[in-house]
């Protein structure tokens, strides 16, 4: 059969390696390709669609996406005189592409799916979620592709996918039963749980072929970028009423000592009397009873040695109340365990009622120091449109009529006229007040404006395209500088690539819009700075968002894109807060510094997903917030931030970001030798500043290896001196090395932190093939574990296996070094000499190596064999078990001093 798409252009060299490899990956009859944005995703997608050559349903997750589909086909594969693209699954041609909305809303039996489409990218309109799903009308609709002989499914972006969309694809896959699948994305959800990712791994397969950022930029594909934070100060009434929030809520928390009533209950509650009999209970939930324990030492009250016993603790030892032990008490107490304490049932009842009433209680959750009504007031500041304001100062100084500045925002706010709230109107509202050498324009779902004096522009490129009566132009009421835009029927498909002319030709030079209609598949290579204002804290939308600035410019082949991220900071001091409501209050370890950058830390979350150069020495490609920060602010603990700190990394960021030459440096001294040889490429692996205290692996080893040399030294100098021979030497050291011989040499590779690292990544690679997780044949595995002096942290990776594969690995490794959650497992490490050094470490059995007993064994066995020393592992899931997880959870090397590891990504 003769191939009706041809491919009029030439293939880049990662493209070509794909293709070259295609037949290899479409053996599984599942073919996944992850390409960061700009690699030309779409068009290698209909290649490998041409390559099938069989009719071909294409599902997108939007309707700009859609019709990006629809355009690349007509201009590099087809010749403009075939009609084999449709957009309308109940009339299906060669390649039919529509939304999984619209697949839905096929399966619900929606005649006006084009209106259910729209309702998709317009943020302010309520969505349309269909939930009459037939079974009778999925039928139909099967039947009609069927007919047509839809072989081939292709799934764009398909990490899109909302729970109501799952069901119509599950069910399209499982009834049409295609000869393939195809799914393209660039962000694999990589930040979902297990269940969720094995979902999305068995409607898209495995990873087959990866095309990272670095990649593309070296090749010359995506155009040198660097992001940078610009931190806001709330507003002057916004701190206000913050400050009231709080004042409130921890009134109320720290008044409840002069509640008699409740200390009298929860001190005479069975589980303070009677703690053996109710061993179980407080063993299955212990952080609560702890929290209730806090509570009373709080109010003045002795706690009983029967209880403190189950601890292993004293009552000094007991943590101070605090927000925390607060959230944890009254969740239990008057949601999840108000039952167990009917004696003050009604009394609960009446606290319930004054929790609401002080802000405490928020749909039915208990909130404090994480309050949603605080959290959405930092993400939604206004006091990020004064950080906009000094971005788009910054940035227009710098390059003049050369900027192209886009900034996004989650929301419309058509109705804010006062700039009160942070959205689209609103940023707008500010920027025509404040700049007249800009020209702005805004572009959403439900509204667009344009300057008054482009309107001559934007009738010629209406003319040009032949829809001269396609919109109609009124002055906008509130300011008759700007023109409102109002596409009709004809022209609707149209406007966002005509308002984006009017962008690219330098008409509009500023232009603000939504995330969800600009936010992807969106095209303007003419973008060279972006502001992200969405409070969008994953990084698969971000990247996005963010993928919308970094490609290349054919008319301007020295592009260098900034991207701006913002937050909010509230410099109010917690502890100075409870001083000015309490006359001695306490403040968890981690309060101040949660409650400071809440927003700060969702930006966090973003950054996993962004690889770019670092700004500081030493110079590398890597992802993560760090890589941007000054030494200055990592440096600092949470209680010493104060608002010059801040502002001391907005000065940092701005002489970086004028600075687009240093930029573009940074890129090929990164992408240069010896990055350039084919053995770098990007990896992904974890970071940790976890110091492994393993008395054995350190100095300690040189201790018991002198310690023995002296006893074996003395004693063969004692036997030479009365033999007058050298025989019982050379046998005493014969022995000697071979008792030392194996320590040594588990010491060598045992002995440094990125050593002891490798090693247990060893032994949790090699469970993990016995398993069947890993398949690639460990012999071409390649291990890397590198210790960082300047920052104090192992990177550890694990290359030349699958993505899939690389996945689980990072998530076990991660697990095993983090602070111990609630495992099924642990595994318990002891070091000991002469009964004097003993110690004690603990670690959480990975998940997915703990869901069967015989794996776990396998693991004890490997840590003998590749680390060595005296181990074991404990069941939790038992009483002994349960009280052994508490003394892990409360030892030294656990959640008070072991620091999360990272899920780094590096160009090395």
């Amino acid at each position: 059969m003769n191939k009706i798409l041809n491919f009029k252009g030439k293939w880049r060299s990662y493209q070509e390696r794909i293709l070259n490899n295609l037949n290899f990956h479409l053996l599984d009859k599942k073919l996944h390709v992850v390409a960061a944005p700009g690699a030309g995703k779409t068009t290698l997608g209909i290649e490998i669609i041409s390559r099938l050559n069989k009719p071909t349903l294409i599902l997108a997750p939007t309707i700009t996406i859609k019709n990006q589909w629809k355009q690349r086909i007509s201009d590099a594969f087809l010749n403009g005189e075939e009609d084999i693209v449709s957009t309308n699954i109940r009339n299906p041609k060669y390649i039919t592409i529509i939304t999984y909305q619209a697949l839905l809303a096929a399966f619900c039996g929606v005649e006006d799916i084009e209106a259910e489409e729209t309702s998709e990218e317009d943020d302010e309109v309520e969505r349309t979620v269909c939930k009459r799903f037939s079974n009778t009308k999925a039928n139909q609709i099967v039947n009609i592709l069927k007919n047509s002989g839809i072989k081939i499914l292709c799934f764009d972006e398909a990490h899109h996918l909302r729970k109501e969309w799952w069901k119509a694809l599950d069910y399209l896959v499982d009834n049409l039963e295609p000869e393939q699948t195809v799914a393209l994305t660039a962000t694999p959800p990589y930040d979902v749980d297990i269940k969720e990712w094995e979902r999305y791994e068995q409607l898209c397969g495995q990873i087959d072929e990866i095309i990272s950022i670095p990649e593309l930029v070296k090749n010359g594909d995506l155009c040198p970028h660097q992001d940078f934070i610009h931190f806001s100060r709330l507003r002057v009434q916004e701190t206000e009423h913050v400050k009231k929030i709080y004042e409130r809520m921890i009134k109320f928390l720290y008044t409840l000592k002069d509640n008699r009533t409740l200390v009298e209950g929860l001190a005479n509650s069975r589980y303070m009397l009677y703690t053996d009999d109710n061993l179980e209970a407080i063993l299955s939930e212990p952080e609560f009873y702890v929290s209730i324990a806090s509570f009373l030492k709080h109010s003045g009250r002795s706690i009983p040695q029967e209880f403190l016993k189950v601890f292993e603790a004293k009552e000094n030892e007991l943590p101070e109340f605090n927000t925390k032990y607060g959230k944890i008490l009254l969740s239990g107490l008057l949601f999840k365990h108000n039952e167990e304490f009917s004696d003050i049932k009604d009394e609960l009842e009446k606290l319930k009622s004054q929790a609401k009433n002080a802000g405490v209680i928020q749909q039915k959750s208990v909130y404090l120091e994480d309050s949603p009504k605080i959290k959405k007031m930092l993400a939604n500041s206004i006091g990020k449109l004064d950080s906009i304001v000094d971005i788009v100062k910054l940035e227009s100084n710098t390059l003049k009529e050369k900027l192209r500045m886009v900034i996004l925002a989650d929301y419309i706010k058509f109705d804010v006229t006062d700039c009160s709230s942070l959205g689209v109107i609103p940023i707008w509202q500010t920027l025509k007040d404040t700049f007249e050498d800009i020209s702005l324009g805004v572009l959403t779902g439900s509204i667009i404006l344009i300057p008054d004096k482009i309107k001559p522009d934007l009738e010629n490129i209406l003319n040009e395209n032949g829809l001269s009566n396609g919109v109609s132009i009124s002055e906008f009421e509130r300011d008759t500088r700007y023109l409102k835009v109002i596409p009709k029927e004809s022209c609707k498909s149209h406007i966002v690539s005509l308002i984006t002319q009017l962008f690219n030709n330098g008409k509009i030079t500023v232009l603000v819009g939504t995330q969800a209609l600009l936010g992807e598949g969106w095209d303007a290579p003419v973008i060279n700075s972006l502001i992200l204002s969405s409070t969008v804290s994953s990084f698969m939308l971000s990247n996005q968002m963010r993928g919308r600035a970094i490609r290349i410019d054919k008319n301007n082949p020295d592009k260098v894109a900034n991207i701006w991220h913002l937050a909010s900071i509230k410099i109010l001091n917690t502890f100075e807060l409870l001083k000015s409501v309490l006359a001695s209050p306490t403040v968890s370890d981690n309060e101040v510094e949660q409650n400071e950058l809440y927003d700060f830390g969702k930006l966090c979350g973003r950054f996993e997903g962004y690889e770019a150069p670092s700004l500081e020495k030493p110079f590398m490609i890597e992802s993560g917030i760090d890589r941007i920060l000054p030494t200055s602010f990592k440096s600092k603990n949470g209680d010493e931030l104060t608002e010059e700190t801040f502002l001391a990394v907005n000065r940092f960021m701005k002489t970086q970001a004028i600075n687009r030459h240093n930029t573009k440096a940074l890129w090929e001294i990164c992408l240069a030798e010896p990055y350039n040889s084919p053995s770098k490429n990007l990896t992904t692996g974890v970071e940790t500043s976890l110091k492994i205290k393993g008395f054995t692996y350190n100095g300690g080893y040189f201790y018991m290896l002198t310690f023995w040399a002296t006893i074996y030294g003395s004693f063969a100098y004692y036997l030479t001196v009365m033999t007058r021979s050298i025989i019982p030497l050379f046998w005493l050291t014969f022995v000697f090395v071979l008792i030392m011989f194996q320590p040594t040499v588990k010491f060598i590779k045992c002995g440094s932190v990125e050593g002891i690292i490798r090693q247990i990544g060893i032994c949790i690679l090699e469970t993990l093939a016995a398993q069947g997780l890993i398949k690639t044949s460990l012999l071409n595995v390649k291990i890397k574990s590198e210790y960082n002096k300047a920052i104090q942290s192992t990177y550890f990776t694990v290359e030349n296996i699958s993505p899939e594969e690389n996945n689980i690995m990072i998530k076990a490794l991660r697990e095993f070094l983090d602070p111990i959650e609630n495992p099924r497992y642990i595994f318990v490490r002891k070091n000991l000499l002469f009964d004097k050094f003993f110690q004690t470490d603990y670690h959480a059995i990975p998940s997915v190596i703990a869901q069967n007993k015989k794996y776990v064994d396998i693991f004890k066995e490997l840590w003998k064999k590749y680390i060595g020393g005296d181990c074991d592992i404990a069941y939790t899931r038992t009483s002994e078990g349960r009280k052994l997880l508490l003394k892990a959870r409360k030892s030294a090397f656990s959640n008070l001093v072991r620091p999360k590891s990272k899920r780094i990504s590096k160009w090395m």
